[in-house]
């Protein structure tokens, strides 16, 4: 009986190891920007369904990019990460397309929630396609992350600091603290963003 037994529980845990009800998690060895990254085996993971600002490092990078890369940073570097996957699972770089978790977060979605990547549907990865163009639409809604580019400048003038590249509105509290010699002056919003400034996240100009 015990024979049986023992045979029936290795077939069982056969078949739902074989089923992915187990999945196989990855390290997360480096995060090569807001919507790429690369595994501890060496393979290189794009998120499927976003598109987050692209770094360039010769001609500049695409606003809010350094945020995007910085924040994907934060959701997955040095941790362990759950892949799932669509119909395609390669582009033509050789790349993996995965939807990516770190334990119950859904890392594709949390980068379009807030405004770190825009929705980016391919067919026929279309899984979360409905989640995810929600995410986008409630983000430029609310003028989150790179959604900020377009906004109307309210004020005559920006002032910006060297040395962090951010800006502000005249009026807001951390001006006064920015040193004479790390300030610039902005007559628009597109001006600072042109040469990679983003607005301060706390008086949100």
């Amino acid at each position: 009986m015990k024979k049986i037994l023992a045979v029936f529980i290795f077939f069982f845990t056969l078949l739902f190891l074989s089923s992915g009800l187990v999945a196989k998690e990855y390290l997360v060895k480096k995060v090569i920007d807001g919507d790429t990254i690369q595994l501890d085996t060496g393979e290189t993971v794009k998120y499927i369904g976003v598109e987050a600002p692209q770094i360039n490092l010769k001609e500049g990078s695409a606003f809010f990019a350094k945020e995007a890369k910085k924040y994907n940073n934060q959701l997955v570097f040095m941790k362990k990460v759950r892949l799932e996957f669509d119909k395609e699972q390669k582009d033509t770089e050789g790349r993996i397309l995965a939807y990516v978790f770190v334990k119950k977060t859904f890392v594709n979605g949390e980068l379009v929630k807030l405004g770190y990547a825009k929705a980016h549907i391919v067919p026929p990865n279309e899984k979360y396609k409905n989640m995810l163009l929600d995410y986008e639409k409630k983000a430029m809604q609310t003028d989150k992350g790179l959604w900020q580019e377009n906004k109307k400048g309210t004020e005559a003038f920006y002032v910006g600091n060297k040395r962090i590249y951010v800006f502000y509105q005249p009026s807001c509290k951390s001006v006064p603290k920015i040193p004479e010699k790390n300030r610039i002056i902005f007559r628009n919003r597109s001006d600072a963003i042109k040469i990679g400034y983003v607005p301060d996240k706390v008086c949100k100009p």
